[in-house]
């Protein structure tokens, strides 16, 4: 509501302006930096004042040394802004509009009349409820892209972030004016559901897990798939690792090589390999006799790390640094990795034969071949089924769903359309865009994409191009927005200058919504190493936790009411965690900072709002305004202008496409709801005060919630 009211004061400054013979301006309005007062200012004095003395100023630059010219006509322009700034706001205050119009320094200052502006504000959040704070009818059609799971893998908590940035930001758009699809690309194909669809006719055909755990067996099979197929990798990493960071090993092995040279107790391979790590030489998967090399070798490296580890323990309790350069934490961990890989050493000669496997199984799909589209129908539906659970269990809807599956056909002939046009061109039997080269860049800046490969096979690209462009065409999107991970910053930035490049104008409108991974205290998570956080075990975790607060805060509660409350608040506590920090910053998931009634997080917030409704629930009937807002307090000045601030920050969080801005709103609502709670009496206090503070807290209430609503949390009226 400050928008409009500075609106107000510049429509009514250019009409005195016009009076004055000055003419309508694009005026520059800006807030008084003052506590406690409520107005705007503007400069235009100084613009007018500059404009009359041109010549003259030219003229004292020109004969005047630099140093006193600049100072004079500084001087000038101060005086000559000043005597305009009192003309203007003579005339100004003669409309009676506002409280006080003032000239200070050559700025007209315009004062809100203190009443008035709180009336405006508490009977504008009551009467328009849940529409208060919406923004006028906008023309763009937009399209935000999100959540993007992938099939034949669980849903993890780090998905859970960019289902909330996107149905937030679809919310916030919304509420702003403008018409919003929601959309979901699902990853139904691609190499992850190869491999997993591999690895279950190679190890698991005919198993089937109970119905509300397939998506969880599909996920670990993922992981085992990834696994199986990249041991050997994994087994030479381990290696190499300790070849570079860890000296006390390679010393180790250096002793152990020399003692085999006197020796001959082991193999020529393992000699070999011993004589890799003690000269520092990068391990290739490849570099061993025969296939049973590494069962011999593999004991040696877990004997030699299990008495590093044991005197690194010895160490840590003797309170000693010790000689090794490599921290007992990291020692420990690259135990575990040498456990889980000595666990599976069976694997290793297996995988070139797996890889092959995987590379038919592909081939299969690429045919069409009838019995594996079959089974992936069907596993398919399986993570499907899953998906909508927790969709629906979040409150989340898409008005649009595209399967990357569609893509595959539309794209190969988006590519060959390409060529024709000379847009792409086949680089080393690859078709490519060499996107530098058609901008005409001379610096690197996107680079070359691949659109297809070599054997004719899709990559994300062929599918992406063949996606926005249905996007552009039967949808007619205005403007396409795409919540992804920041890893693909330069991918889809490619994507963009590829569709310019094309001749779509929607291309300049398109925009990457980029976010940082979550991570949990324990660390990160990895699909392939098999330690995602799965959301449904996130989700059971937080809502378990938060049925004990809720038990603990409020006994008396019915069970019935007991359980929903803890329902809103884990499910809002879940979702405000992935709101309520900038999204190019790494978060850390923490459960019981999540939940916290006193710290910057949902339940804080959502508490504000059960104390509102605990308030007007002891009020027969809301006082009929207009109210009297005289003789206000901090807490209350705070509060209203918090209230007021709500349509401004809706707007500017759709104009940046930042849903933190509507999360640090209803943070900072809650927050001076508190103080004025703790400050003001409310129904104690005398008339016309009591009406007028049941008024603020009805207003604020609702801002609350309609706040709250914009981010997909609830605004529970008891906790």
């Amino acid at each position: 509501m400050f928008k409009r009211e500075e609106q107000r004061a510049a429509a009514l400054i250019n009409d005195v302006l016009e009076e004055l013979g000055y003419g309508r301006r694009q005026l520059e309005m800006r807030p008084i930096p003052f506590s406690g007062v409520w107005g705007t200012s503007s400069s235009i004095s100084y613009q007018i004042a500059n404009e009359q003395l041109g010549a003259e100023l030219e003229q004292l630059a020109a004969d005047l040394p630099k140093k006193e010219a600049k100072r004079l006509v500084q001087e000038r322009i101060r005086e000559r802004a000043q005597r305009i700034a009192d003309e203007v706001a003579r005339h100004l205050a003669q409309r009676n509009s506002f409280a006080q119009v003032e000239a200070v320094n050559g700025y007209v200052n315009i004062i809100y009349d203190t009443n008035h502006f709180s009336n405006d504000v508490v009977q504008a959040a009551i009467a328009q409820g849940p529409d208060y704070g919406r923004g006028a009818p906008k023309t763009d059609k937009v399209m935000v892209e999100f959540s993007q799971p992938n099939t034949h893998k669980a849903f993890h908590v780090g998905h859970l972030r960019n289902v909330a940035l996107g149905d937030a930001l679809c919310r916030i758009l919304r509420f702003a004016g403008y018409d919003v699809l929601a959309a979901n690309y699902i990853g139904d194909i691609g190499l992850h559901v190869i491999k997993t669809l591999w690895c279950y006719l190679r190890f698991h055909q005919g198993e089937e897990p109970p119905r509300e755990q397939r998506g969880r067996w599909l996920g670990e099979i993922y992981a085992e798939a990834d696994r199986r197929l990249n041991y050997r990798q994994d087994v030479v990493d381990l290696l190499n690792e300790l070849a570079k960071e860890d000296p006390v090993f390679v010393q180790a092995i250096d002793r152990m090589l020399k003692e085999l040279w006197r020796t001959h107790k082991v193999g020529e391979d393992v000699a070999y390999l011993l004589g890799q790590i003690a000269h520092g030489r990068e391990i290739k998967p490849d570099a061993f006799y025969d296939e049973q090399t590494i069962v011999r070798f593999w004991p040696i490296v877990g004997k030699q790390l299990e008495h590093e580890l044991a005197d690194a323990r010895a160490e840590a309790e003797q309170g000693l640094n010790g000689e090794s350069q490599v921290s007992l934490a990291d020692l420990e961990e690259r135990y575990e990795r040498w456990k889980r890989l000595a666990s599976t050493i069976d694997w290793w000669p297996h995988v070139p034969e797996w890889q092959k496997e995987v590379r038919e199984t592909f081939q299969r799909w690429e045919r069409k071949d009838p019995e594996f589209v079959a089974l992936w129908e069907e596993t398919r539906a399986w993570s499907m089924e899953e998906f909508h659970r927790i969709y629906d269990e979040l409150g989340v809807q898409f008005d649009v769903w595209f399967y990357e599956s569609e893509m595959e056909d539309e794209g190969r002939a988006i590519v060959q359309e390409l060529l024709e046009r000379g847009i792409a061109e086949v680089s080393e039997g690859v078709p490519v865009v060499k996107i530098d080269e058609k901008l005409g860049l001379e610096r690197e800046t996107y680079r070359t994409l691949p659109i297809l490969r070599s054997d004719g096979t899709t990559l994300y690209s062929t599918k992406d191009l063949a996606l926005t462009k249905r996007k552009f065409e039967q949808y007619g999107i205005d403007r396409a927005i795409w919540v992804v991970d920041v890893r693909q910053s330069l991918y889809l930035q490619q994507i963009f200058k590829i569709m310019e490049l094309w001749g779509f104008e929607q291309a300049s409108k398109c925009y990457h919504l980029a976010y940082e991974t979550v991570m949990l205290p324990t660390g990160a998570m990895s699909s392939r190493s098999g330690n995602v956080v799965l959301y449904e075990d996130i989700a059971r975790q937080v809502l378990e936790r938060a049925l004990e607060i809720i038990e603990e805060k409020n006994p008396s509660l019915p069970a019935d009411l007991k359980v929903e409350v803890a329902r809103q608040v884990g499910l809002g506590s879940l979702k405000y965690g992935m709101l309520s920090r900038d999204s190019n910053r790494v978060i850390v998931f923490d459960i019981e900072e999540a939940l916290s009634f006193d710290g910057h997080a949902a339940p804080y917030i959502q508490y504000a709002h059960a104390r509102a409704c605990r308030i007007l629930e002891k009020v027969d009937s809301l006082p009929a305004g207009p109210y009297t807002f005289t003789d206000l307090v901090p807490e209350e000045i705070e509060l209203i202008a918090q209230l007021a601030a709500l349509p401004d920050e809706v707007e500017r969080a759709a104009e940046e496409y930042k849903p933190l801005i509507i999360a640090n709103y209803v943070y900072e609502l809650a927050r001076r709801f508190n103080d004025f709670y703790h400050a003001c009496p409310v129904l104690q206090a005398d008339e016309p005060k009591r009406s007028a503070r049941i008024a603020l807290v009805a207003a604020t209430r609702q801002a609350l919630a309609n706040g709250l609503s914009l981010l997909g949390i609830a605004a529970p009226g008891v906790m």
